[in-house]
């Protein structure tokens, strides 16, 4: 049996998930339905929230440190539990989180897990393949456009009420009025 790494929305998992003995390695869980069972969560795997703003040296730095904090043995045991629990099923083991990692700015957590877990113990974890193709995001420089052209609008909407004559009316400078 294998160890894998995925996404929660991964359709392999949902095509094959008998396969698949999922545990998620992630702060939270998934608020979207699935189509599979997530066995376990596993928040010893999880990275610290404040860790989420870092940029990737920093961060395999500080999860390396978590990881160490817990004691490597006691990881190391504990992923063998699953995936001995996993293999009593006739299954491979999956560590979940969200990120799509196809896409080269999407790095996350797990594979960094992956990547300790080969220095501990020789063991290779892959990422589990995704028949689904990556979603590509939208450059930076659209989304400043969309900025730029709110901007412009509301501009334009305030010069527009500005050239039609209203008038900002005061309750307070309306003296003598009667209630």
């Amino acid at each position: 049996m294998a160890i894998w790494t995925s996404r929660y929305s991964n359709k392999e998992l949902v095509e094959n998930k008998d396969k698949y003995y999922c545990v998620g390695i992630s702060l939270g869980t998934p608020k979207f339905p699935l189509g599979y069972t997530v066995e376990q969560q596993c928040y010893s795997l999880a990275p610290k929230g404040y860790m989420l703003r870092m940029e990737l040296e920093k961060f395999t730095e500080e999860y390396y440190r978590k990881l160490e904090c817990i004691g490597n043995d006691k990881i190391i045991d504990m992923v063998m539990r699953f995936e001995k629990t996993a293999a009593d099923e006739g299954k491979d083991l999956v560590l979940l989180c969200y990120e799509d990692v196809r896409i080269p700015e999407d790095w996350c957590h797990r594979t960094v897990f992956a990547q300790w877990y080969c220095e501990m113990t020789g063991e290779i974890i892959e990422e589990l393949p995704d028949p689904n193709p990556p979603k590509v995001k939208k450059p930076p420089v659209q989304k400043q456009a969309k900025k730029d052209e709110s901007k412009r609008t509301a501009a334009q909407k305030e010069a527009k009420t500005e050239t039609e004559g209203y008038e900002q009316m005061s309750l307070f400078g309306m003296a003598g009025a009667m209630i």
